[in-house]
């Protein structure tokens, strides 16, 4: 199981992670409405005054506390387990075709190249035309390793967190580098496997090398065989010279030194024309997906994050002081300040129905009433009242009303200033208040039968 992050492990996080993590905020709430986060944007406002920075916080906050942080953490497992389980299959193809090319002793060079370069160099071509605009940006390799994700990594908010990752790719305009990561890596796989594969081979066994054609003429040969093994002999592979390239099209057997040299020049070939482009094209993608990762920025434009602006840069908080506070005895009289509770215990009737009456009877007049929490406003006023939290707080709902995020976090956030929380549910059918039990036990907090057994209770702190 995945253990849930703390705060310190979320300030930590990666700037790619905190990134990710708002955009999945973000999608999230495009989808599914928006969430529950007072205590979120009050963490993000101890920040200083900066949009971006902020956005990010509020989304840590989030994701900690709803368990997004893990499960993305999770899904970016399992794209590596995919993605190394990709390029090990090609590893493995690699070992393959090189041992047929070999075959049982008659090598045909023409078809060697072919078999162990051909495709290579199509897709090579085709990923370089792939940076022209208008063509597809996906391919067969990603979409594969998008499936085997999928497969790997299943359970809730697998598909936002495969969304917001692409989106965020997308937005930086890094997916192609990406897709060029993936497929490079494969290939550099491929031949890693297929080298050492020709050399074990070569070395165990004795083969044949020969030209073999129909149509072309003998120079056709002596042409690509001095062009193909330009840049291998700068390596200090060997290439044949006219005379043995010429021998190797006739039907008599050639020396074993002729076969030596030809088995070096396929494998420089191999080496130079197959597996360095595609460590270079590796090397390429990984510093420029580098980079612009590390230019990704939050676009405050985009909606949802549109909406955040005021709430998390308030204007009135920039407007400075307009003018002085009004004289004592003046006309609009002395600022009251916030109120502040504490004390011994005190009750919070919450989204109650309006046939619960409230305050409820008998309640002793050392126990504060907070009154009803139905609103954002409420929530505020109380808030203001707990920055001196009582030692006891009893949590009256309607059990009715079947319990959603917003009771869940309001719930954590009360849980967290009052030492002894807890809760009373009036009535609701047995679903109901299964429901709530459910809530209130994944919050820790206990449920009181009746209002009497929480004043006996409080009543033997209090007599201690």
């Amino acid at each position: 199981m995945w253990n849930r992050p703390s705060t310190a492990d979320a300030r930590a996080a990666s700037p790619l992670l905190q990134y990710w993590q708002a955009e999945a905020v973000r999608l999230r709430e495009a989808h599914w409405g928006p969430l529950e986060d007072r205590a979120a944007c009050q963490a993000a406002l101890r920040r200083p005054a900066d949009l971006q920075g902020r956005i990010l916080a509020r989304a840590a906050w989030l994701a900690e506390h709803g368990e997004l942080h893990d499960r993305l953490v999770q899904w970016a497992v399992g794209a590596r387990w995919a993605l190394a389980l990709l390029w090990l299959c090609a590893c493995l193809a690699g070992i393959g075709t090189a041992a047929a090319v070999l075959g049982q002793g008659q090598v045909n060079l023409a078809l060697a190249l072919l078999g162990l370069l051909g495709l290579h160099a199509l897709t090579f071509l085709i990923w370089l035309a792939g940076w022209l605009p208008g063509l597809p940006d996906s391919t067969t390799l990603s979409r594969l390793w998008l499936w085997l994700t999928r497969r790997l990594v299943r359970g809730p908010d697998g598909a936002l967190a495969a969304q917001a990752f692409l989106s965020l790719l997308g937005r930086a305009r890094a997916w192609k580098t990406a897709i060029g990561l993936i497929s490079h890596g494969a290939w550099t796989a491929a031949f890693l496997g297929a080298v050492p594969t020709l050399l074990l081979l070569l070395s165990a066994r004795r083969y044949t090398f020969h030209w073999e054609t129909t149509l072309l003429s003998p120079d056709a040969f002596v042409g690509a065989t001095r062009a193909l093994g330009h840049l291998p002999g700068l390596l200090g592979f060997p290439a044949p010279d006219d005379a043995q390239i010429a021998a190797s099209l006739g039907p008599q057997p050639l020396a074993a030194g002729v076969q030596a040299d030809w088995s070096l020049w396929l494998i420089g070939c191999i080496v130079v024309w197959g597996l360095l482009p595609r460590l270079l094209a590796l090397f390429a993608c990984v510093l420029h997906l580098r980079r612009r990762l590390a230019r990704l920025t939050v676009d405050p434009g985009l909606p949802g994050w549109l909406d955040l602006r005021e709430r998390l840069l308030p204007t009135h908080a920039s407007l400075g002081i307009d003018r002085p506070a009004p004289e004592a005895g003046g006309a609009a009289g002395p600022a009251a300040p916030a109120p502040a509770l504490g004390g011994h215990a005190a009750v919070l009737a919450y989204e109650l129905g309006p046939d619960l009456a409230w305050p409820p009877a008998g309640l002793p007049d050392d126990v504060a009433d907070l009154g009803r929490c139905d609103s954002r406003e409420d929530r505020a006023r109380i808030r203001a009242l707990l920055r001196a939290p009582p030692a006891h707080l009893l949590f009256v709902c309607d059990a009715r009303l079947t319990p959603d995020r917003g009771a869940a976090a309001w719930l954590d956030e009360l849980r967290r200033s009052c030492p002894d929380l807890r809760a009373l549910c009036l009535g609701g059918t047995p679903q109901r208040l299964r429901a709530w039990q459910d809530i209130l036990s994944q919050q820790a907090v206990s449920r009181i039968p009746s209002l009497d057994g929480w004043l006996e209770h409080i009543g033997s702190f209090r007599h201690d």
